[in-house]
């Protein structure tokens, strides 16, 4: 199960945990300063539901330089363990990864990985090394749990998974959008073998652009919340419907472009996320996998977007304001 999963989860786990690796805890002269209300005694934070998160919980996990980012961190994992079931798929998915992480952390720290992973863990509120497992089994509730609102408002997102062919401008571009000869007999090579052979075969063998060739001009999942494309592109792809081809697409930055619309509906992104990383029709895919490529890549700012509206709507207070305002300047939901 899981390809895409085993491929990058390693990856976007890492950049988590080395995010806080040189900022340290700031456990005794802040304990017990936050106002408003207690639990046994003690000021709460923040409240999810029947949930309350005291000040000695949020400040054994929380960074000098980075309070925010450590107290959105605990507010998303108590809203994805609130709404998303854990199952064996889960379990079996975040053993693997974990053994993935000790063994390369093994290979690149070998005198102190245990430290390291025991300090980053505990900072993002888990129990060291051995919380390992249910922090990234958080992780996947957490992208089930977006990847579900995609579902819910693919239309509105305007969800699209796109593949392309460039050609690239001969000496720089000319300003005008007029391509030189030399262009254009690259072009008219790319629209013959348009005609004769697939997108995906067309776009390996004549392609311009190697970080994509030889995956067939797989870009992958965007929406019309995706910034770090080039614009000229993303009009041009987002306007596509399932199956279809653009004319050349004229970008000033790049050259010229012809894209592939792989899908445009929910069931569409299921065919192309199994025909893409080679599964056959007896493997049982989720949602959280088929739009993790739009989640970790092209569609960054969603999740929090999700998180914080989902604690919301099961009760997310904070008896400081003070501390309100900055987590949600962290999480970009300042509005």
């Amino acid at each position: 199960m899981n390809n895409f999963v085993k491929k990058n989860w390693f990856v976007c786990l890492l950049i988590v945990l080395f995010a806080g690796i040189s900022v340290f805890y700031i456990y005794d002269t802040n304990k017990g300063k936050l106002k408003g209300k207690t639990a046994n005694g003690e000021g709460v934070v923040y409240s999810v539901g029947d949930t309350d998160v005291t000040a000695t919980d949020f400040y054994n996990s929380m960074y000098e330089s980075n309070g925010p980012a450590a107290l959105f961190q605990k507010i998303a994992t108590t809203v994805a363990d609130k709404s998303v079931e854990t199952t064996d798929a889960m379990k079996e998915n975040a053993k693997t990864q974990a053994e993935s992480v000790i063994s390369n952390y093994a290979t690149n720290y070998p005198t102190n990985y245990r430290q390291m992973l025991d300090s980053q863990l505990v900072s993002l509120g888990y129990s060291g090394m051995d919380g390992l497992e249910d922090y990234l089994v958080n992780v996947f509730k957490q992208t089930e749990l977006t990847a579900q609102y995609v579902k819910d408002h693919f239309d509105e997102l305007q969800v699209r998974n796109i593949s392309y062919i460039l050609v690239r401008f001969e000496n720089g571009d000319s300003g005008e959008g007029t391509p030189t000869e030399d262009e254009q007999n690259r072009m008219a090579a790319v629209d013959h073998g348009l005609e004769t052979g697939t997108f995906e075969e067309t776009a390996t063998a004549l392609s311009e652009d190697p970080s994509s060739a030889p995956n067939g001009g797989v870009l992958g999942t965007l929406d019309v919340n995706t910034t770090s494309l080039d614009s000229a592109f993303q009009e041009a792809a987002l306007g596509l419907k399932e199956g279809e081809v653009s004319e050349w697409v004229y970008s000033s930055n790049f050259g010229y472009f012809r894209i592939k619309c792989n899908a445009s509906t929910h069931e569409g992104m299921i065919k192309a996320y199994r025909e893409q990383n080679s599964l056959t029709e007896d493997v049982e895919v989720t949602d959280g996998e088929v739009y993790s490529s739009l989640l970790n890549t092209y569609d960054t700012t969603l999740t929090n977007k999700v998180i914080w509206e989902k604690a919301e709507e099961l009760g997310l207070t904070f008896p400081d304001p003070e501390v309100e305002k900055a987590v949600r300047a962290y999480a970009g939901m300042e509005d």
